[in-house]
């Protein structure tokens, strides 16, 4: 991905990039605020109780709110703005994705990430060099979006052809289960709401702050910054919580969690040290003069780079073990942390694209702290 994106930015404009987030994070938003988060109800449900009833409640209200979602994104595209055929196709493309990263949960209960890895990494890797051929040949900011449509594609097919595609009865749920599924899922469901709409959220603030031109620069900015998470994501979001939900021994838990944060912030620290030092030279090496812009942004996001993945493996850990309040802490001084930075821009302090990365960096710190002494607190009043 690191790699495509060099090539991509050589050949597309900022305003190609920023056009691109801009529809990808209101369509992102919807899906999030719509879904239940099955995928994380599937992971941690006990083998008890994940009988063939369970299993075709879940799949029915999946299909369910992926439809409902694409209705109202679709709806809003055609209704409120110009969207061409293919932004819909875009939309298209992540309701397929959001249903098979969910239904990719029922296979995922049985730990075969050998399989999955190849099949995620094939996906992946042919989208971008499907891309690559598509800008070199074509050119054009659609290529942004074919790339996303054939991931999804992609994505869809390999699930099936390693026999993990969940298929099952489709059936009416009734109000008594609707709401106990809600019941079941509202904590997942509100942080999952506030973590969409944050993310979200930055990029509205820069494209409304500065345009399509000034999106592109800081969606570029934040693409580089979260790249030690991607490398991390695999165990702060798939394996860690997959392990936290499938051992019961509780000191056991703990210390695997604090082991796994331990291990992982001395790298973190030196890539945001790196980040901070070296973002200035960097990105217009790496990108080309037009991008220099996105520099100053890079840097001052140096404080997400360090504990994005930090804050992941805490909610994972919160997710995992029914304790979404104490994780909705942490999500309101996440909120908090970006909203000061932003106050900072009104009286013209900081440049508000400035004042929106500093917020991001502020707000995982903030985020991070919050929620660690939060659980080390409720740990040892409990242990007492």
């Amino acid at each position: 991905a690191f790699g495509a994106n060099l090539l991509l930015v050589r050949f597309l404009m900022p305003e190609d990039f920023g056009r691109f987030a801009l529809i990808l994070a209101g369509a992102t938003l919807t899906y999030g605020a719509v879904s239940l988060r099955i995928n994380v109800l599937v992971i941690r449900s006990p083998e008890a109780r994940f009988d063939q009833a369970v299993q075709e409640r879940y799949f029915t209200a999946l299909l369910l709110e992926t439809v409902a979602a694409t209705f109202i994104v679709v709806a809003w595209l055609t209704v409120f703005t110009s969207a061409t055929v293919l932004e819909i196709g875009l939309v298209l493309a992540i309701g397929v994705r959001n249903w098979t990263e969910h239904n990719k949960a029922f296979y995922e209960r049985s730990m075969h990430y050998g399989r999955l890895a190849a099949l995620e990494t094939g996906a992946a890797i042919s989208a971008h060099v499907v891309a690559i051929f598509l800008v070199i040949s074509i050119g054009g900011g659609a290529v942004l979006i074919l790339r996303e449509i054939f991931l999804s594609a992609a994505g869809l097919v390999g699930l099936w052809l390693i026999g993990g595609l969940a298929m099952m009865k489709v059936r009416w749920l009734s109000w008594a289960e609707f709401r106990g599924l809600f019941m079941e899922a509202k904590g997942i469901w509100l942080d999952g709401v506030l973590e969409g709409s944050f993310q979200q959220l930055t990029i509205f603030l820069a494209g409304l702050l500065g345009g399509e031109r000034v999106a592109g620069f800081f969606f570029q900015a934040q693409r580089l910054a979260i790249v030690p998470h991607q490398i991390l994501a695999p165990i702060a979001g798939r394996i860690a919580p997959n392990w936290f939900g499938r051992t019961e021994d509780s000191v056991t838990r703990i210390a695997g969690r604090n082991r796994l944060l331990l291990v992982l912030a001395a790298p973190l620290l030196v890539a945001g040290l790196a980040t901070a030092q070296f973002a200035d030279p960097i990105v217009p090496w790496l990108f080309g003069s037009r991008w220099a812009d996105s520099a100053p942004l890079l840097a001052a996001m140096a404080g997400m780079v360090v504990f994005l993945s930090l804050f992941e493996i805490l909610k994972s850990y919160c997710w995992t073990t029914h304790q979404v309040p104490v994780l909705l802490r942490g999500r309101l001084a996440q909120y908090f942390g970006l909203i000061g930075m932003m106050a900072l821009s009104l009286p013209g302090w900081l440049q508000p694209d400035l004042a929106v990365s500093v917020g991001l960096s502020i707000s995982y710190m903030s985020a991070f702290a919050i929620l660690l002494f939060s659980l080390i607190f409720r740990e040892r009043r409990l242990k007492d």
